[in-house]
């Protein structure tokens, strides 16, 4: 993936978390008429709108370069060793040192979606346990 692909699927990511929170804050307001998330809500907004008109300006002036990338890439020399699992020592220490450290990865990465999802369930059941308090009419402690 080149860099300009990269960059556009991040702002692109950016815009919609902008505007998923904007919403967000402009639902909040009206349900709770709170002040605070209005506030949040306008600003994510805008952020949202400016990073539409960064992604457009963005696409425009940078539309070659793609093509400069790719032949850099051809025009560069292209050496690629291969490591000792791929090479075939599989049972050397360099090849025990790289699985151990895909495991540790897998561990980490899989560990913070875990956590990250976690929390999203956790919201979604305390989002469910403050509607059915204010449907029984009974005030949420906080």
């Amino acid at each position: 993936m080149s860099l300009k692909a990269f960059h556009l699927i991040f702002v692109i990511a950016s815009i919609l978390l902008g505007l998923g929170v904007g919403g967000w804050g402009v639902q909040e307001y009206r349900t709770y008429g709170e002040l605070g998330p209005l506030m949040i809500g306008i600003i994510f907004f805008a952020m949202g709108i400016v990073l539409f008109f960064y992604g457009r300006r963005m696409l425009e002036k940078t539309k070659d370069i793609g093509y400069l990338a790719l032949a850099a890439m051809f025009m560069l020399e292209q050496n690629a060793s291969a490591c000792a699992a791929c090479f075939g020592e599989s049972d050397s220490p360099m090849a025990d040192g790289m699985n151990a450290g895909i495991f540790t990865l897998l561990i980490v990465v899989g560990g913070t979606l875990a956590g990250i999802a976690g929390f999203f369930i956790y919201i979604i059941h305390r989002g469910s346990r403050m509607t059915s308090l204010e449907l029984e009419g009974d005030s949420p402690t906080v």
